[in-house]
């Protein structure tokens, strides 16, 4: 195992690297001579990279290991966890769903008997005005019982408490989420309404291959093939 590098290796080659910022403004490219130095000091930085690299990677490698076994031993004392967790709010959900089902199944049956007693009290009221005015030849009592039967049925309105124990910290939300069961369709969509165009991502991965692949001839509507140009410091020839 390659030894790791001592504080004083690590102070010398991130004092070194913190002094070439400087070194590259204060070189301005202006003649072949300047150039030719600038692409000298490019394979300068490519040798302190890999002091970089030779100095740190031992102690990334070392620490990453220990995280990497310490998320481990983590992961693997919450996965019971998790999984009790899991199982008690999935049957403490269909649990309250349940029963409030059931409260508003009864709910609704209530207002229904409410509703055809309230109805049968009303057919009850204009009959008995139906009935005088026939007795009293009355035409008055005779629209006010038609009237009446014009009406809505007006039913209280009948509400039940939930049926659920309270239990001290114990909420729910509903949380929803979008499932795309057409692509087409939304492509579609989007197409007829530009505003709604961010529902819609581009695969940045998939179209930087094509532009790799294709450069310049890459013809895709609404897409462009960018180049840069960049440098790059191989060995020393």
């Amino acid at each position: 195992m390659t030894p790791l590098a001592t504080v004083t290796e690590i102070d010398m080659v991130t004092t070194e690297a913190l002094s070439w910022p400087d070194r590259a403004r204060q070189l301005i490219i202006l003649t072949d001579g300047d150039y030719e130095h600038a692409g000298e000091l490019l394979h300068g930085i490519k040798d302190l990279r890999k002091e970089v690299d030779a100095t740190f990677d031992g102690i990334i490698a070392k620490a990453y290991s220990a995280h990497k076994e310490a998320v481990g031993q983590k992961k693997k004392a919450e996965a019971p966890l998790l999984e009790a967790e899991g199982i008690l709010k999935r049957g403490l959900c269909a649990y309250d769903t349940a029963r409030e089902a059931e409260r508003q199944a009864e709910e609704r049956r209530l207002q229904e008997v409410a509703r055809q007693d309230a109805e049968r009290r009303q057919l009850e009221e204009a009959a008995a005005l139906e009935l005088q005015g026939h007795a009293n030849a009355d035409p008055e009592l005779l629209w006010e019982a038609l009237q009446l039967l014009e009406q809505p049925v007006q039913a209280p309105v009948v509400l039940l408490e939930r049926t659920t124990p309270k239990v001290n910290g114990l909420s729910y939300r509903d949380v929803w989420s979008a499932r795309v069961t057409n692509l087409p369709a939304l492509i579609r969509y989007v197409a007829a309404n530009p505003g709604h165009a961010g529902l819609l991502l581009a695969n940045g991965p998939a179209l930087n291959g094509l532009a790799r692949s294709l450069k310049g001839g890459m013809q895709i509507p609404g897409v462009e093939a960018v180049c840069q140009k960049t440098a790059a410091a191989g060995g020393r020839g």
